[in-house]
């Protein structure tokens, strides 16, 4: 039964309230992992760089200075945390040329932005080493790394910036930088910390989640899992209680995000990169040694499971395909698919070992695993307005959408549908949009698609939801929660649509798959249509793509899903359209009136009753 009475989305104490209620499930049973996948992460992270062959000009311009610091100072910072765990031993030579140069050029560099991130890896780097290298060379490191001035070196600070607004993510990444210099005698940051805090401290939402601009997801738990390592790293000073409360209220709603496939969600710039479940991992971590010590031993438990459930998610991505891949699907390394300008494999396969090595230190081993959200399902939760997300979880499976997506990297609609033991790729990880800020090859079409509606206006132009966004309103109305079955609605109304117009669409999740029903109100319109993304390939499994009268099945290996609905037609367009995991193929769904009724099913070859929907 399902911890949850009340007919409203899980917030505030109904989250706690919620882990207080669960019951192990008999069949649970441990992942297996210790800390040591965190190393491994850190290690399968560093394969493509080429270190063992590496002579000391590695990642150097002509001048000596590394080309890309940030990139530099994580492989140095993730070498380190290597080696103080008796791994990589062999490249402590040249780990310490880099280390040399690292903290030669930080005090050196101005006007560039690398170094607000790169003082927190070599500070990372040091702590990891000072016990395992000389006192003289250690002597040296620190002689450098104090000369760094916060108002000459960084980029992202009150001395620097004009408009409060621009002070974002990367300015709390130079403070967790400055605090841990201040750790080993480097600086007094109490000032620099003080003078900051309470500029961030008003980017929280309700929610306590970190709203940098256009408040993507990835970059409110990035926020929040460094200032978890100010206060790891001991910081007690006057903001400490207001800190800890909103990393509490925040953690918490990263813990119900959490996919059915262990996924963080999507949305926004910087998402489907491996390194979102390591920030995930290393937040899960942090909560549970929290939680620990307050004696709340199931939610430590749970808060452990999530976080090693997110380490398991990408495992397919990183230990398992050689070389490993960055981002959450299979194309070349160097073709950049599914990437921002910014987020070039280099840059972003060592970020996955930066935040691992976040989660191995947060990590206590002797917190035993409980069942957590993503696993055991039976609620729906809804984000502030401002980053517009709903998400819920029954049977096994889980369901995320947006109601005013970013066209730059989302759609407005239902974005994700995952299962347990399934390739999340293979119905839906993330929507389609128009004009992605991330790369698509030549012949991949870009468009604004999630599972969603379409309709056709008698002017004979179409509407599509996921067209819509800014002035789009919505009610959402829970029906049900239960472990085994989830029911709400959502209420489409305001700009994009006709005054008095309504999109309404119903959700049924459970173990047998999602029930949608979507029916059209005063839209001057004809028929409702509805569109379903289909994966054509991940960029090295491709799918069977089958087609029936009313319904339509895809095959990727032994994995299948289905799309069916009764007294519709279903064309498969041939065009194909891509998003960051992938290549898909657009099935239309036909109404011959203004609502339909489909049913989305995944599973596996052999799964008994399965085969015939």
């Amino acid at each position: 039964m399902s911890p949850l009475s009340e007919l409203q989305p899980l917030s505030g104490a109904g989250l706690y309230a919620y882990i207080d209620a669960l019951k192990r499930p008999a069949a649970f049973k441990p992942t297996g992992f210790s800390k040591d996948i965190y190393l491994d992460l850190m290690e399968w992270s560093i394969q493509e760089y080429g270190l063992e062959q590496a002579d000391k000009s590695w990642g150097k311009d002509p001048q000596g200075c590394p080309e890309d610091l940030q990139t530099y100072c994580r492989v140095v910072s993730v070498l380190a945390g290597l080696m103080a765990g008796g791994r990589k031993l062999e490249l402590y030579p040249l780990w310490e040329s880099m280390m040399d140069t690292g903290c030669r050029e930080l005090p050196r560099t101005t006007g560039n932005q690398m170094v607000d991130f790169s003082t927190k890896e070599l500070l990372l780097a040091y702590k990891a080493m000072k016990p395992h290298v000389s006192a003289e060379q250690s002597v040296k490191w620190k002689n450098e790394l104090t000369r760094i001035e916060p108002a000459v070196n960084y980029v992202y600070t009150l001395a620097s910036v004009s408009g409060l607004e621009r002070l974002h993510n990367i300015n709390i990444y130079n403070m967790a930088g400055e605090y841990l210099r201040e750790t080993e005698g480097m600086t007094n940051a109490a000032g620099y910390l003080a003078n900051h805090w309470p500029v961030q401290l008003q980017k929280f939402d309700g929610n306590r989640m970190y709203m940098d601009p256009g408040c993507p997801l990835l970059y409110d738990l990035a926020a929040r899992c460094h200032i978890q390592l100010i206060l790891a790293a001991g910081y007690r000073g006057a903001f400490h209680e207001e800190l800890n409360h909103k990393l509490a209220a925040g953690g918490m709603m990263t813990l119900f995000m959490q996919s059915a496939a262990g996924q963080f969600p999507f949305g926004g710039r910087s998402s489907q990169f491996q390194f979102n479940e390591a920030l995930a991992a290393a937040c899960g971590e942090f909560e549970a040694a929290r939680y620990r010590r307050e004696g709340r031993l199931k939610l430590a438990g749970a808060f452990k499971r999530s976080a090693r459930l997110s380490a398991q998610a990408i495992l397919r991505f990183v230990r398992d395909i050689t070389p490993p891949r960055h981002v959450k699907n299979y194309y070349n390394i160097r073709s950049g698919y599914g990437t921002e300008s910014y987020a070039y494999y280099d840059k972003y396969m060592i970020t996955l070992g930066s935040f691992a090595y976040m989660a191995y230190l947060f990590a206590e081993d002797d917190i035993a695993e409980e069942p957590c959200p993503a696993e055991c399902g039976g609620y729906v939760l809804a984000t502030s307005e401002h980053f517009h997300k709903v998400f819920a979880a029954a049977g096994g499976q889980s369901v995320q959408l947006d109601t005013a997506a970013d066209h730059h990297y989302d759609s407005t609609g239902l974005g994700r549908y995952h299962r347990q033991g399934v390739p999340a790729e293979l119905a839906l990880s993330s929507p389609l949009c128009a004009e992605p800020e991330y790369r698509l090859p030549e012949g991949v079409r870009s468009l604004n698609a999630a599972i969603g509606p379409r309709w056709e206006r008698r002017d004979g132009t179409a509407g599509y939801l996921a067209d819509l966004s800014g002035g789009l309103e919505h009610e959402l109305q829970v029906i049900r929660q239960d472990s085994g079955v989830v029911e709400f609605r959502i209420t489409y109304h305001g700009q994009g649509l006709p005054e008095d117009g309504r999109v309404t669409e119903r959700y049924a999740l459970s173990e047998d798959g999602l029930e949608i029903a979507a029916e059209l109100d005063e839209l001057d319109s004809g028929p409702i249509l509805y569109q379903v993304p289909l994966l054509c390939g991940n960029g090295q499994e491709w799918s069977t793509i089958t087609a029936e009268p009313h319904a339509v099945n895809v095959a990727l290996g032994p994995f299948r899903y289905t799309v069916s609905a009764t007294g519709c037609s279903f064309e498969v367009e041939e065009e194909h359209c891509g998003n960051r995991n992938g290549e898909y193929r657009q099935a239309v769904i036909r109404s011959p009136g203004p609502s339909l009724s489909l049913r989305l099913k995944l599973w596996t070859e052999g799964e008994e009753g399965m085969e015939n929907g």
